[in-house]
């Protein structure tokens, strides 16, 4: 049964091949066939007719480094991505996963995620009879899978496993090695959580409790992977002043494992990094494929990140968890401590506080009464208002907001970010988080049409075939996916626009503004938007690796 045909396009097929005329016919959900232009079948149904009018016709995008694993069971970012092109999202990033939890430790887990992925869902979190929080769904990969599953999506929406939260729901925010019992509950958790489906394993060397890790704990942890084609995705320990150092231990990971490394996220932290580490980073990496390693990786189209607050504090204040935390903070010695460790630069750890400074630095999530009006505000304006030194307001958010806030940082250069993008290994992705209040960044409403808009359009550093490559095609490789592609069999996700009418809005005074100039955006054959009008078609897959 044919469900569209598709006319007047000029087609990126996102192969990186040039755009051609063309017709896309759609069956059943999928693509039936490619035809030339002259080819429009007679008495064709007009409603059945989708004219893309001379403009673009690709694949949907594809993102593959997101933190929207509670909005995926809830609905709660379709429109703002399909609005953006986006057909496909892949979840449980940077180790952070809210799956598995366990029961013993799920309340901190779920606590320690939620300036990352916003909080759990009400209808999902229970209590025990001693007043101890549990999330049954996301107890084990499976049940988080199981639900999201039954959740209408008009997104296809795919899961990797925290290697960060498989850790900490065998053995907490505990310092050190793991023991025997422990390490034998990490290999069963991922051995689960990759029954189950998962795409992948993220990895969050820099955030707790990953960064209890060395070489030797990562390769013992992971042990499940060796030799299987299964990718690891991983933030590294620094992208700052030990970037080379940080980048040598995955690869290093990776080579023991004999299993394909994704780098998450490049950049080069600091000014000092700038235009310096670039072409390092990329020979490092083209070195790792020379010996074998499978390697690419992502970035996101911004100077500025954004993270929790709590991850300006050196590794060994954030152990333990957010309790043990803010007794350190209140320490007066320990935070004349602290101070003089951050005001130096560190090849230990990545210091923002260094890297950047404190004008640099915003507080994007405060919920408490005495800061949260000063929610958007640097921390050195923060500290001014408050008369305090900035350390010391750093230190006081942290215990005002219980380590519950996040931040915004401007730390990158687009010269580095070009060149990076322009290697052909590298992937777009947004990097989207959600953390509950506060300002998103605008990158979860217009990462992937602002590379169309800044960076095809407007500066001509890419080619639209180009930029679509590393949309569609390009991750869609990374994790295995049938998705990025257009050619007979594959689903039928597919944008259609014209590059002149695209708008991304979205900016850091007020992102949540939604794209526009996409004429249709389709998930599995049925229309998600049309003419910037979007409704849920409910047939968003959920994405499994196959075993």
């Amino acid at each position: 049964m044919t469900d569209y045909i598709i006319i007047n396009g000029l087609i990126v097929n996102g192969k990186n091949e040039p755009p051609f005329p063309g017709n896309i016919v759609i069956e059943n959900g999928a693509i039936g066939e490619i035809t030339k232009p002259e080819a429009i079948p007679k008495n064709f149904p007009p409603e059945q007719i989708l004219d893309a009018k001379g403009g673009y016709v690709t694949p949907g995008f594809i993102d593959i480094h997101r933190h929207g694993d509670w909005k995926a069971l809830c609905g709660g970012d379709d429109e703002l991505l399909n609005r953006q092109g986006i057909t496909s999202v892949v979840n449980g990033n940077c180790g952070l996963s809210v799956a598995p939890v366990g029961k013993k430790y799920a309340g901190e887990i779920l606590d320690f995620l939620s300036s990352v992925t916003g909080d759990l869902p009400g209808e999902y979190l229970e209590e025990d009879r001693e007043g101890k929080r549990f999330c049954p769904v996301a107890e084990s990969f499976a049940s988080y899978m199981d639900a999201l599953a039954a959740t209408k999506r008009s997104v296809n929406t795919g899961m990797l496993a925290g290697n960060g939260t498989i850790r900490a729901a065998a053995a907490g925010y505990a310092p050190g090695r793991l023991t025997k019992e422990e390490l034998h509950l990490v290999w069963k958790n991922l051995e689960e959580s990759l029954s189950a489906g998962a795409l992948g394993v993220s990895l969050g060397v820099a955030y707790a409790p990953e960064f209890e890790y060395d070489v030797r704990g990562f390769t013992e942890a992971l042990m499940p992977l060796k030799n299987m084609d299964i990718p690891i995705t991983t933030h590294v320990r620094s992208e700052g002043d030990g970037f080379l150092e940080s980048v040598r231990e995955v690869i290093e990971v990776a080579k023991s494992l004999h299993i394909p490394l994704h780098v998450s996220h490049v950049k080069c932290i600091g000014k000092k990094n700038w235009r310096v580490r670039r072409r390092e980073i990329l020979e490092l990496f083209r070195q790792a494929r020379e010996e074998g390693v499978s390697l690419d990786f992502d970035l996101y189209p911004y100077l500025t990140g954004s993270t929790q607050l709590v991850h300006l504090l050196p590794p060994e204040s954030q152990e333990g968890g957010a309790e043990a935390i803010l007794e350190r903070l209140g320490d007066s010695v320990y935070r004349w401590h602290l101070t003089q460790i951050l005001r130096k630069p560190s090849r230990h750890f990545e210091n923002i506080v260094e890297l950047a400074g404190f004008d640099q630095i915003y507080a994007s999530t405060l919920h408490s009464e005495e800061y949260k009006e000063m929610t958007g505000k640097s921390i050195a304006e923060i500290a001014k208002i408050c008369k305090e030194d900035p350390y010391d307001t750093l230190y006081d958010i942290l215990i005002a907001e219980k380590c519950q806030a996040t931040m915004l940082d401007t730390i990158a250069s687009e010269e580095d970010m070009l060149h990076f993008l322009k290697d052909p290994y590298a992937n777009v992705i947004s990097d989207a988080t959600y953390p509950t209040g506060g300002k998103y960044h605008p990158r979860v409403y217009a990462a992937f049409p602002k590379v169309l808009v800044d960076y095809v359009r407007e500066k001509k550093i890419f080619s639209i075939e180009e930029a679509v490559y590393k949309m569609t095609g390009k991750p869609a490789q990374v994790l295995k996916l049938a998705q990025g592609i257009l050619e007979k069999g594959r689903p039928a996700d597919i944008n259609i626009f014209r590059l002149e009418n695209l708008k991304a809005p979205a900016d850091f005074d007020n992102p949540a503004q939604l794209c526009r100039g996409f004429d249709y955006v389709l998930v599995g054959g049925a229309v998600a938007v049309k003419n910037d009008c979007w409704k849920n078609t409910g047939s968003g897959k959920l994405l499994r690796r196959k075993k």
